[in-house]
């Protein structure tokens, strides 16, 4: 297994992971989780581990740009970082900025390349916990007309039921057996809508009483 490159990763450190400095659902908890999926993917697969951290480090770096289309802020942030031409030919940046741009969990058509399908499977949360977190608080960015916590579970959770496919399972697009038990561990647990909801408002107490709710709606820039 190569080590991805140092003088790379450091860059990365300093000049990327500060685009995420004042979001919450997708600050560096999430990027990381992102990145250990996406580098388990690539060990899996035997993809180049560079192309898999950069894909993974800078798939949401587009946020503070153009929220409702980050996705493609972000492919042209990774496409024009003159850094990343010491490390990649032409052809492997055009290869990161598609898969970039197809990461979103939403998208209904495949990605145009296997490291498209890797990143938007390692973009999904299958940890209702960590779903809850960040999902909950956020929305109330979102809809600050929603007053109650019911009434923002219910948007949450037919949001998310949204995203079971035509074969009634949470789409995945590599097929990874890995990701495969989680998302079926997942969608087990999820369905069960009594037992989701409670773990959102544990997730929603939680916020509460640590300040996170007001951070989400007077610091955090995401939602």
């Amino acid at each position: 297994m190569n080590e991805v490159n140092k003088e790379l990763k450091d860059y990365i450190r300093i000049n990327i992971f500060p685009k995420y400095d004042k979001f919450y659902a997708h600050g560096m908890l999430h990027i990381n989780n992102v990145i250990n999926n996406m580098m388990m993917l690539a060990d899996y697969y035997n993809l180049n581990r560079n192309m898999a951290y950069v894909i993974a480090c800078y798939h949401d770096s587009g946020l503070s740009v153009d929220r409702d289309n980050h996705e493609l802020a972000s492919g042209k942030i990774l496409a024009e970082d003159k850094e990343l031409q010491k490390y990649f030919t032409k052809e492997e940046i055009n290869i990161m900025k598609e898969a970039v741009e197809d990461h979103r969990g939403s998208r209904k058509t495949r990605p145009r390349n296997f490291y498209g399908e890797c990143i938007s499977d390692s973009d999904r949360d299958f940890d209702i916990p960590t779903l809850a977190k960040r999902q909950i608080n956020t929305t109330l960015k979102n809809y600050p007309d929603i007053r109650t916590f019911d009434a923002h579970f219910e948007r949450c959770y037919n949001y998310i039921c949204g995203r079971i496919n035509k074969s009634g399972v949470f789409n995945l697009w590599t097929n990874n057996p890995i990701l495969v038990e989680r998302r079926d561990k997942y969608q087990k647990d999820y369905l069960n809508k009594e037992y989701t909801r409670k773990i959102y408002k544990e997730a929603w107490d939680q916020a509460e009483k640590d300040g996170t709710i007001d951070k989400i709606l007077n610091y955090y820039e995401d939602y």
